[in-house]
């Protein structure tokens, strides 16, 4: 008996692989409505990457000659003979330019399905290449370098683009027809951040995400279920002014769940004004403060002097032309205290502050420098202290700059008397609970513990965490009167988990490591290289002024996803499991896309510590069976941590090799001997690409096909 042979799919045979990390290079650095701008989460995988990695896992290679014929028509049909009418055409400002043959091979390709179906995925523009053949000054804009026609543009998941629904449309129809006209059921058992589920629903499939990390688990509902769930029409109710009186009516409502998401949110943020608007008073020119900026003290070792040095990296508040500012430090020799005045423009005779390199610091009065072991030694003992250095307001011309006023000062005394819980939960308990010194081997990038920070709540200051506490609390009352309006318990809960996140967000620039960017006059929070580094001066966002870092751009961030997610699209089931026990059935899934851990680059458990300690917080209470730990759960991550086995690296190591073996071994049993396996993976060291394909190997899985795509820009952090 001859035995049927399998086409195999287009990603074993062809990618477009430098069209889509084009594409996928601009996607980090798009903001409006991206998922990344919902809640951070590490190393998230580009959308285009992951649409096109997804899509080309389903479908077969029509130029195949174990092609199923009702594939290979109609690829020739959707793509070829009779394309969409809403793809015949692309739009460059208001001309719209006709193109009846928009997924045409390049002139240097043949004209064959294979080549139209890459086309389909992502397309060089005509601007890039008229760019490359030298009829084009300028390449193009970040935004034109692939045709507007490609599936894995950024512009083709906008719900509100006729064009890109379209889009969409051929590539379901596609996916359907090459699975016998069912739907195809997608896993990632290494979710995370959702980029891959999030596009396995896009395109049609039923998307199943599964993570370990309750942090990410809760992501993922707010990224891949809620918005395709309850993203939806409705009605509410709300008060309306007619002819003079307050009446209450229903009117429709495009999406509710955004209406509820914002209403609430303003809820709580008019109810925070009330209650710590008085912590954030308005300084004698009457502008409303952004931000405090803060330096911390050390005591300079020198005998003779002991004064208290403000630890300064800069001086500089705004390096913008035209509008230069910076701190001028005024010593008072008799108290051997540092005072602070505002300078401006030619009035800037120093730039550079008090902190040194290698994190030594210099002393303003007796010039000698203080080691950084004396620095860490002093912060250990509770002798490291912090000094208001300046306000940031608002202006009618944008952010302004002024002195500190008695009223600053009475402000903060006001925080430091209210009496508030301080998060006492360890800041890498495996190391901190050892001793005052770092014995043993610390690979997580966290090094605040060097200096005396050893729990979470001790990386706010007291005004942060009276306000944050306030943020948690309103949540929960929030709830209360939700569930008093509503009786549909479950989405109730979709709600607070927005509410939840959106405190979790505020956190992130809401502590006391986070940077003032000078040049953007904005607040870095302190997670962009995956890592915790010590800062030593930080602005105190004010989190009700809805500028840099405050509830308000919060809010609008949260919002604009729920709104760009918020399509008819499937919407994922998100499993809390761990991926090496997968509760899914034997030979249930047709395929598995994913992007597992990168071996011991990232500490996303001890990373995501710092945001689970508000999230339990805030939702404790509703979601018990994820939020029950006092941390979360480490023992069973997939990573290859040191200080997780006392500093022994080869355990560490075989530790990671058989929880990700012990993954693949059930992604293998999940989708059987017909399924499909794609793996996405960036780690730039030998050893992590060793174990990935070792522990492939001992899986009894396979590599058909491997595709180099960037996915990063150069040298630039994670946001």
């Amino acid at each position: 008996m001859t035995q049927k042979k399998i086409c195999p799919r287009l990603i074993e045979v062809a990618l477009p692989i430098r069209e889509i990390s084009a594409e996928s290079v601009r996607d980090k650095s798009l903001r409006h409505g991206h998922i990344s701008t919902l809640h951070l989460w590490w190393a998230r995988r580009p959308l285009p990457a992951s649409r096109a990695v997804v899509f080309a896992s389903l479908v077969p290679d029509p130029d195949d000659p174990w092609c199923p014929e009702e594939f290979h028509k109609a690829v020739e049909r959707l793509l070829k003979t009779n394309v969409p009418s809403q793809l015949c055409y692309y739009n460059r400002g208001r001309d719209v330019i006709r193109d009846k043959d928009p997924y045409r091979p390049y002139d240097e390709l043949p004209d064959t399905l294979r080549n139209r179906i890459l086309m389909f995925i992502a397309k060089w523009s005509p601007e890039s290449l008229a760019f490359d053949k030298g009829k084009r000054p300028k390449p193009p804009k970040p935004a034109e370098l692939l045709d507007d026609r490609s599936l894995v543009k950024w512009e083709t998941s906008d719900p509100e683009n006729p064009r890109g629904r379209e889009i969409l449309q051929v590539a379901q129809e596609l996916i359907k027809i090459a699975h016998d006209g069912k739907l195809p059921t997608v896993l990632d058992p290494f979710a995370g951040g959702g980029a891959i589920p999030l596009e396995a629903g896009r395109l049609g499939c039923e998307p199943i995400a599964n993570e370990y990390n309750p942090v990410a688990y809760l992501i993922l509902r707010a990224t891949c279920e809620f918005p395709q769930k309850y993203g939806k029409p409705g009605k509410r109710k709300v008060l309306l002014d007619e002819f003079g009186k307050t009446i209450e009516k229903e009117i429709d409502i495009p999406n509710v769940l955004l209406y509820d998401v914002e209403k609430w949110a303003n809820w709580i943020l008019e109810r925070a004004r009330e209650k710590i608007g008085n912590l954030y008073p308005e300084g004698q020119d009457g502008k409303p403060v952004v931000a405090y900026l803060w330096a911390r003290t050390t005591p300079c070792t020198n005998p003779t002097c002991r004064a208290e040095i403000p630890l300064l990296g800069r001086l500089i508040l705004c390096s913008k032309q035209n509008k230069k500012t910076a701190i001028e430090l005024c010593l008072d020799k008799n108290t051997k205290r540092v005072l602070f005045q505002i300078v401006r423009g030619n009035a800037i005779r120093l730039t550079e502050g008090t902190m040194k390199n290698r994190g030594n610091a210099q002393c303003p009065f007796c010039e000698q420098i203080t080691p950084v072991a004396d620095i860490r030694l002093a912060g250990q003992g509770g002798r490291m202290g912090q000094q208001l250095v300046a306000v940031i307001t608002n202006s009618p011309n944008g952010k302004d700059y002024r002195a500190i006023e008695p009223i600053d000062l009475q402000a903060f005394e006001d925080a430091v008397i209210n009496g508030v819980e301080l998060p006492a939960e360890p800041i890498l308990p495996e190391i901190t609970s050892q001793s005052e010194e770092e014995n043993i081997s610390n690979s997580t990038g966290i090094r605040v513990h060097l200096y005396g920070l050893k729990t979470w709540g001790s990386l706010f200051n007291r005004r942060q965490l009276v306000a944050m506490m306030a943020f948690a609390d309103l949540v929960h009352q929030a709830a209360e009167r939700m569930s008093n309006e509503c009786n549909n318990e479950e989405y109730v809960n979709s709600v607070r988990v927005y509410l939840a996140l959106w405190v979790s967000r505020i956190a992130q620039r809401l502590n006391n490591q986070c940077s003032w960017l000078q040049d953007l006059e904005a607040v870095a929070h302190p997670f962009s290289m995956q890592k915790i580094s010590m800062v030593w001066d930080y602005p105190e966002v004010n989190p009700l002024s809805g500028s840099t870092g405050s509830g308000q751009q919060q809010l609008d961030m949260i919002l604009r996803v729920i709104r760009h997610e918020s399509t008819n699209s499937p919407h994922s089931r998100v499993q809390f499991a761990d991926a090496s026990h997968l509760p899914n059935k034997d030979e249930s899934i047709n395929m598995i896309v994913t992007d597992p851990p990168y071996f011991d680059a990232i500490a996303f458990a001890d990373l995501s510590d710092y945001f689970y300690v508000w999230l339990k917080r805030c939702l404790g209470d509703f979601f018990p069976e994820i939020l029950t730990t006092p941390l979360t759960p480490k023992s069973e991550e997939a990573a290859a941590l040191k200080h997780r086995h006392s500093g022994n690296s080869e355990r560490a190591d075989n530790h990671f090799r058989a929880k990700l073996s012990s993954a693949f071994s059930e992604a293998h049993r999940v989708t059987g001997a017909k399924g499909v396996i794609s793996v996405m993976f960036a780690h730039q060291s030998t050893k992590a690409w060793t174990a990935l394909i070792q522990t492939l190997f001992s899986s009894s899985l396979g590599v058909n096909a491997s595709w180099p795509i960037d996915t990063e820009r150069p040298n630039a952090a994670v946001d």
